[in-house]
């Protein structure tokens, strides 16, 4: 079974196993209420894999980021907001590599239940991103840089352990498109491409739950 179908079973199972759950759970008054305002501090854990089209090369390596995000509940258990991703990949060996990623855009989360323990929920955003890379190969040094469109599909449980304090645990998909121009030295020869970037990812974090915004 490869990576993806595997993460895929996971999510599946996760989903289907919560559903038999909370039919068993009392349904009080949900910490996701209309009006108010979540903003939340997450980490991700990744394993990333790029395709360079116009060069038949891919490569997989760890990478790790962080993600800000702020909302506002606009009804019950259904958030809109924005989001910053940054994420950093190394890869060692025969190639140095170094890739940064930047993200912004807008999310939308949804909580499936009315727990006030919490509730499986699922989250998409479409926006921005900014990508670069330094790849160091023996004497040549390579250097690109461009922009694109990005989407983040996930799936995760938020766990509140009072009304305003929310611990998630995620698995998200990232989805890059992006066009770099490409510099290589010491010949200094520029190259346009176009690199297609999709990354699974744990993510981990907490959220702070106010009636009113910080102000």
């Amino acid at each position: 079974m490869n990576q993806k179908k595997y993460y895929l079973l996971i999510i599946t199972t996760l989903f289907l196993s919560y559903n038999v759950t909370s039919q068993n759970v009392d349904t009080l008054e949900t910490a996701f209420r209309k009006g108010r305002w979540l903003t939340g501090l997450s980490g991700t854990i990744s394993s990333t894999t790029t395709e360079v089209k116009t060069a038949d090369f891919k490569s997989t390596s760890n990478n790790y980021g962080i993600n800000i995000e702020t909302g506002k509940f606009i009804k019950d258990r259904f958030l809109l907001g924005g989001r910053f991703q940054a994420n950093q990949s190394s890869t060692s060996g025969s190639v140095e590599r170094t890739t940064e990623t930047f993200y912004i855009g807008p999310f939308s989360n949804y909580y499936l239940t009315n727990n006030k323990t919490g509730s499986l929920f699922a989250t998409a955003s479409l926006g921005y991103v900014r990508y670069k890379d330094e790849t160091q190969l023996q004497l040549i040094q390579e250097n690109g840089e461009g922009g694109g469109l990005g989407a983040i599909l996930g799936l995760g449980y938020s766990y509140t352990i009072n009304d305003f304090i929310a611990f998630d645990l995620g698995l998200n998909v990232n989805l890059f498109w992006v066009n770099i121009e490409q510099e290589s030295l010491p010949s200094q020869t520029i190259t346009n491409t176009s690199i297609a970037s999709n990354d699974i990812s744990f993510s981990f974090g907490f959220n702070i739950i106010l009636d009113d915004f910080f102000f």
